[in-house]
């Protein structure tokens, strides 16, 4: 009897698959024996399930662990280890015992240890865990229950300001607890993610409220007649504006990060990989940074109290609001400054890739949608537009206006001291005079 290698191969692979079922059901029945004798007795078997991972030789792997043992099973498709999982956590996955404080707890520590997050967003968390019916067992929350709790944050009133929460709070809440269900889930702690069929509710605001530049001008100026003066919080604002940093950017400044002779800003590390860069000061700044660095130690901060154990958002919050209150403009938020640095900077004539790296973006994309104002992107494409079309090169006069529009009232009365001191000590000749 003649047959076709391809009718063998086919009786093949339904064979192979047929005892891979099978041996996926001794196991799952072997699993399943050994936990249920432990829940009979009364024990409270630690059983996780991780996986399913890829192996070299086109395998996949489940890891099973219990009571400090760990096992792996090995399997032949994706589809197959997918299956067995779940039927593990149906079947044996109830018998976890671990509550929503003890997952969040655990989940907490795993995100500073292998995320790194910082203080400030530990805190955040926490904040966010106490909204949350901690001592309820994890696997038991339903879907309704978690639309009814996230309507809950929706509808919330602060009994602080009396108004309801914004709605980039709530939807950080509903970010923060389907991460925690889904790295629960990795982990075996439950079954399914009760909130991924809630979806977020209303649109973020983007942006924040700016200054005018006439109302910059005046805060910028209020700004550095106290930073001249030794008002250390002020020099950090004016930072934020002139190099767009970001408010935490400015707190963990260190008197290493300042180099050249005051002439660089390092920043080393911050809020995204994107965030290393390293900026020049500005130069009518640099005495006032270099007056700040003096007598301090390497790693010393410069732009926050050394004394502050928690390095607070309302710490530079506060003094900008002060700034404002002194300078007679609308009360902004340290964020808008980095926001005003990207829009003047457009307007100025920058590009919006020089503008993004100096923001620390790795695309102009974010800076379009979250700093710089819509009609700067515009003002910048059309003032390209017009020296493409009136493409005539500078005068020395024109340059020379340039330089004069940006140096400030003091620098401008300083230059002209300095120019009547030197024409005083020129001594002119009739020769130098054409006859």
């Amino acid at each position: 009897m003649n047959r076709s290698i391809d009718t063998l191969v086919k009786q093949a692979k339904r064979t192979g698959k047929r005892v891979a079922q099978q041996l996926q059901r001794e196991k799952t029945a072997t699993l399943g024996k050994l936990c249920a004798e432990r829940e009979l007795a009364g024990e409270a078997p630690s059983f996780r399930v991780w996986g399913p991972y890829r192996e070299r030789d086109c395998r996949y792997r489940l890891k099973i662990a219990e009571h400090g043992v760990e096992k792996s099973l090995m399997f032949q498709s994706l589809d197959e280890a997918e299956a067995v999982k779940a039927d593990l956590l149906q079947r044996h996955g109830a018998a976890q015992r671990r509550t929503v404080g003890e997952v969040f707890d655990e989940w907490l520590a795993w995100c500073v240890d292998s995320r790194g997050i910082k203080p400030a967003t530990v805190y955040c968390y926490v904040q966010i865990s106490r909204r949350l019916p901690l001592a309820m067992q994890l696997g038991r929350m339903t879907e309704s229950e978690a639309r009814k709790l996230y309507q809950t944050q929706v509808d919330w009133v602060s009994p602080r300001t009396k108004r309801p929460a914004s709605v980039a709070t709530h939807h950080l809440f509903l970010r923060v607890v389907k991460n925690l269900w889904r790295w629960a889930i990795e982990r075996g702690y439950c079954n399914a993610n009760p909130w991924s069929k809630t979806t977020p509710v209303g649109r973020r605001s983007a942006g924040r409220l700016q200054l005018r530049i006439d109302e910059a001008r005046r805060f910028e100026k209020v700004a550095l007649k106290l930073a001249r003066r030794g008002d250390v919080p002020a020099l950090g604002a004016l930072l934020m504006i002139y190099l767009g940093l970001r408010q935490g950017e400015v707190v963990d400044r260190v008197a290493r990060d300042i180099d050249d002779n005051g002439r660089v800003l390092w920043i080393p590390s911050g809020k995204t990989k994107n965030a290393r860069r390293r900026l020049k000061i500005p130069e009518h700044l640099r005495p006032l940074v270099l007056s700040v660095i003096k007598d301090k130690e390497p790693d010393e901060l410069l732009f926050y109290p050394s004394h502050h154990l928690y390095r607070g958002r309302k710490y530079y919050v506060n003094h900008i609001k002060r700034l404002c209150r002194l300078a007679g403009v609308p009360e902004v938020v340290p964020h808008s400054l980095r926001g005003l640095h990207a829009t003047l900077a457009l307007e100025g004539g920058a590009t919006a890739d020089a503008v993004a790296k100096a923001l620390g973006h790795s695309s102009f994309a974010i800076t379009e949608q979250h700093y710089a104002s819509p009609s700067s992107i515009a003002n910048n494409r059309a003032s390209r537009v017009t020296a493409a079309l009136n493409a005539e090169p500078p005068t020395a006069t024109d340059t020379l206006d340039g330089i004069l529009k940006t140096l400030s009232d003091d620098d401008l009365s300083e230059l002209l001291s300095r120019l009547t001191e030197r024409l005083s000590n020129c001594h002119i000749s009739d020769d130098n005079y054409p006859t």
